[in-house]
């Protein structure tokens, strides 16, 4: 007989009522066997069958986005390793949501314990980890199963403890009962032999009475016995109806992933073996636990740990796409540690479970780089890359393979070979940024380390544009653009003057041949455009020719009509156009073609008119290009003078930037042969002397100090190294001028202003340009005159601090008591970069910016002042750019008025425009100084407006704006 799961669910249902009848008593606060069914089935099948419906698609979303660097070892789990959330978000929070629900109204739910980890999952997929990481710590310590057994068996044991205590207690009771009776008994009988005696009868009262006493004792069986708490509540194991497995445990691996992100590697490493070590843990959560183990390990670079932990991650893993995966990062490894044969092994076990062919592709080819380190046949590895590149399937990845091949011939010292198949991979379609970046990287070191460095700094440029936000090298590579930035300029400087004076030496003759030479060139890089304009041409001619186009006016069906009109007949039309050209040649159809006068022209006559003119203008183009040839000797000498600069700046820059010496001596030796009497002799020389110190080269040193004392006796650097007591005397005076100082700051906190202030006011005569300690000088001393003179001359004294003193702290310490001053309550909020990630606030250099003006409480008349006073600076400077200007209210609280500048195409030109503004801030706003100005793009600007609020956002501005600058 068949049983519908229908019939059974409501037998389950009937049962479950029946049961619930059957219990007489039930606890305060207890939940009845129906009640617990429809919490767990609710729970269950509504709020967190939905919120894992929606995770299992958001992990999916997560691992699509994210796009593998397969010349790096691979990050363990997919889902984490993509730069932004920002996508996903929405249904993170919507999962939230539902669990939430879940947890308030369905608490005795055994599924509770699930959702609240669903909840710290979303968290974490969120990347707001901190958030998730106070929810893992709830969860651990309110869900853990382990504690509750525990607490379970304590209950349990002071319950019995409790019944046996009453038992004593009522065998005390009865047997002082009994006692009381037998008493009672014997004065009964006496009383009753007296009554007898005295011939009177006495009352059966006290009998009666006697009795009632103990069975109050035997009611007081029936008493409830101390609360107990159910123990299913408490472990959350289920139940046969509804078996349950506890969260904990993979709560437990969640929180240590986690825990990675927050930087604490030790605290996730200690829950990862308190799951290990626990019996109760599941064997199917090891799979997870070994591989969140590989994750930490590879981040923390514990290269030998890691591979031990992926081999276990395969052996307790199913899913195939997973173990293909661990496979691959442990050939990388292997790979890394130049273990090429085990490298080969694991590339090939990952090639076995046919993953996705993507995976298999770069694990081929890694097996190919494995036997090329190894030394195998260069010739038989040629002819597997050959066949690689020749399948059509491989068609995307020829960037990648043109890379390997790069990299192979780098590693065989063929530069230039590698040089090419880096340029070929960059030109391949289909090629992405993240290989883009890996060959623009190779280029950069390459360069580097063959001190080229302007192409270099090129190279690492590019390697920046295209490499991710994570990617672990992005730091260094930054830095190194930082520190050739200076020297590029100075590099391009002198290539570009030295051109300039090879041309200001040419004949004049030879000065318009390469002008017309230079002229050409631009040309020849606009082939599709001159084509483009022929044809165009062509086709307004023909359409004059033929202006009612009546070959094509209908089409097919217009060769099928038929007519005896002569204009149609084709034969006629032909032997007309021939006598007509027999006469008059072959012309274009025009009104007034005989007349000499005439004013109608065709298309290919104005375009003989536009290359008449452009041969008059060839003289201005010429003159154009040429312009800046340097033609008198004061200019050439000022060229001269700017080589000279750079040669030297260069000099300073290979030391004390690079740590190059020998490079540093070749610039400054360089400079000091092509201009012997430079200005800049005695600095180039004491830096010669300090690169044979540091190249310890004690001879070439010196030559170098002796020539300064001879030529230079009476300069810094002579006495330096001629007269010790000179060196002396100059460290005394530091050390009289830090204690000067720090004796006018106890001055200043004892508020003793003035003295503080003439103190400074010494001190900055005595500091030179250079000191360390003049901007704190001139803080100090504005600070002082804040507390003495007034706001005004406070905000004049801050002025001069920023303006004097540029890119030290005190210009920003400046700078935010001038915002404070100005009415930005805000100023000294610092937000920090946590705080800010939770923010919707994105990097997007080549997005459309706006300008913001902020005013801080300016009057009506004012403001309005201002805005007539930037749109003349508009007229002066951007008068070509149309810039709009418009105004928003932020806080209608506040008088706090913004002026939206629209608009820029990319973060580079609002920053000029901040430059500028920056360069002549009083002829931007001439009539008030409370002003801050902001660049923004236009989804941050829809964030300021959503949060009411740019504090957040001035934090965001000067971390990825003002600093980069």
């Amino acid at each position: 007989m068949k049983i519908s799961i229908q019939t059974l669910f409501f037998g389950l249902l009937i049962c479950a009522f029946l049961t619930d009848g059957c219990v007489s008593r039930r606890k305060k606060g207890e939940t009845s066997a129906l009640g617990r069914f429809y919490h767990n089935t609710t729970s269950k099948y509504n709020g967190y069958f939905n919120a894992n419906e929606i995770m299992q698609e958001v992990v999916l979303t997560l691992q699509q986005n994210h796009k593998d660097n397969y010349n790096k070892i691979l990050p363990v789990f997919q889902y984490n390793a993509v730069e932004s959330a920002d996508p996903v978000k929405s249904k993170l929070d919507k999962a939230i949501e539902k669990v939430g629900v879940v947890i308030t109204n369905h608490r005795v739910s055994h599924w509770t314990d699930d959702c609240y980890l669903l909840l710290a999952k979303a968290q974490y997929l969120k990347k707001d980890y901190e958030t998730a990481e106070n929810s893992y710590r709830f969860f651990l310590e309110e869900y853990d199963p382990f504690k509750n057994r525990l607490k379970s068996k304590k209950i349990k044991e002071k319950s019995t403890k409790e019944k046996k205590k009453v038992a004593e207690d009522l065998k005390k009771e009865r047997q002082k009962a009994a006692e009381q009776k037998a008493k009672d008994r014997k004065k009964a009988q006496k009383e009753k032999a007296k009554a007898k005696k005295n011939k009177t009868k006495t009352p059966a009262k006290t009998e009666t009475d006697t009795k009632a006493t103990p069975e109050k004792l035997v009611a007081d069986k029936s008493l409830p016995a101390p609360k107990q708490e159910d123990k299913s509540n408490l472990t959350n194991e289920g139940s046969w109806l509804f078996p349950h497995y506890p969260a904990y445990w993979e709560g437990a691996i969640w929180a240590g992933k986690n825990l990675v992100e927050r930087g604490k590697p030790y605290e996730a490493e200690q829950l990862f073996r308190k799951v290990e070590n626990d019996p109760y843990a599941s064997n199917d959560l090891k799979g997870e636990l070994y591989a969140a183990y590989a994750d930490l390990y590879i981040k923390t670079e514990q290269d030998a740990k890691a591979i031990i932990a992926l081999k276990s991650a395969i052996e307790f893993t199913e899913e195939k796409k997973d173990r293909a995966r661990y496979a691959y990062i442990l050939g990388q490894l292997f790979q890394k540690a130049g273990r090429y044969e085990n490298s080969n092994n694991y590339f090939n076990a990952s090639i076995k479970d046919k993953a996705s062919y993507e995976l298999v592709f770069h694990a081929r080819l890694n097996v190919l780089l494995n036997d090329a380190a190894a030394g195998n046949s260069t010739q038989e590895i040629a002819m597997k890359m050959e066949k690689l590149l020749e399948d059509p399937k491989n068609s995307d990845y020829k960037g990648e393979m043109y890379y390997a091949i790069a990299m192979i011939s780098l590693k065989e010292g063929k530069k230039d070979t590698a040089i090419s198949y880096f340029n070929l991979s960059l030109r391949s379609p289909n090629v992405t940024n993240v290989q883009k970046a890996e060959s623009f990287y190779q280029l950069g070191e390459y360069f580097f380390e063959q001190q080229d460095y302007l192409k270099a700094k090129n190279y690492y440029d590019s390697t920046m544009a295209m490499m991710t936000k994570t990617d672990h090298r992005r730091i260094a590579v930054a830095k190194v653009v930082a520190n050739l930035e200076e020297i590029s300029k100075h590099l391009e400087s002198i290539s570009l003057n030295d051109s300039l004076l090879r041309i200001a030496a040419l004949s004049v003759k030879d000065k318009r041949a390469l002008a017309i030479q230079i002229k050409n060139a631009k040309k020849a890089k606009t082939p599709e455009t001159t084509k483009d304009n022929k044809s165009r041409f062509a086709e307004m001619d023909a359409f004059a020719a033929n202006p009612f186009g009546r070959e094509n006016q209908i089409g097919p069906e217009a060769k099928k009509v038929s007519s005896n009109f002569f204009a149609y007949d084709q034969r006629s039309i032909n032997r007309g156009r021939s006598e007509f050209e027999q006469v008059w040649g072959s012309r274009n159809l025009e009104d007034n073609w005989r007349r000499k006068n005439k004013n109608t022209f065709t298309i290919n006559e104005f375009a003989t008119e536009e290359v008449e003119e452009e041969k008059d203008s060839l003289e201005a183009d010429l003159a154009q290009i040429l312009k800046g040839i340097p033609e008198t000797p004061e200019q050439i000498l000022e060229i001269n003078n700017k080589i000279a600069e750079s040669k030297y700046q260069l000099g300073v820059l290979y030391r004390e930037k690079l740590d190059n010496y020998l490079k540093s001596t070749q610039s400054l030796k360089g400079l000091l042969e092509t201009y012997p009497k430079t200005n800049r002799k005695p600095d180039a020389l004491y830096y010669l002397y300090l690169n044979c110190l540091d190249l310890e080269d004690q001879a070439c040193a010196n030559s170098y100090k002796d020539q300064i004392i001879y030529e230079f006796p009476g300069s810094h650097y002579g006495k330096v190294l001629s007269d010790p007591e000179y060196v002396k005397s100059l460290l005394a005076k530091r050390d009289e001028i830090t204690n000067e100082y720090n004796k006018a700051y106890t001055y200043y906190s004892n508020k003793q202003y003035k003295e503080a202030f003439e103190l400074l006011q010494l001190l900055k005569n005595r500091i030179s340009g250079g000191h360390k300690l003049l901007a704190k000088t001139a803080l100090l001393s504005a600070f002082c005159v804040g507390n003495t003179e007034g706001k005004d001359v406070y905000i004049n004294a801050l002025k001069d601090v920023v303006a004097n003193h540029p890119s030290t702290p005190e210009e920003i310490k400046a700078k935010e008591i001038l915002r404070f001053l100005r009415g930005d309550q805000d100023a000294f909020v610092e937000i920090r970069q946590s705080e800010l990630d939770k923010f919707n606030f994105k990097e997007e250099d080549d997005k459309l910016h706006f300008m913001l003006v902020v005013l801080y409480n300016p009057e009506d008349k004012i403001a309005n002042k201002i805005k007539i006073s930037i749109s003349d600076y508009h007229v002066n400077y951007h008068q070509s750019e149309k810039l709009k200007m418009t105004s928003v209210d932020l806080d209608t609280e506040t008088n706090n008025p913004i002026l939206v500048i629209r608009k820029f195409d990319t973060k580079k030109q609002a920053m000029k425009y901040f430059e500028g503004v920056m360069n002549k801030p009083q002829e931007y706003i001439s009539e008030f100084d409370n002003w801050e100005l902001l660049a923004v793009t236009q989804n941050n600007y829809r964030e300021i407006l959503r949060l009411k609020s740019l504090s957040e956002y001035k934090s965001f501005f000067k971390k990825n704006y003002e600093e980069q600058k």
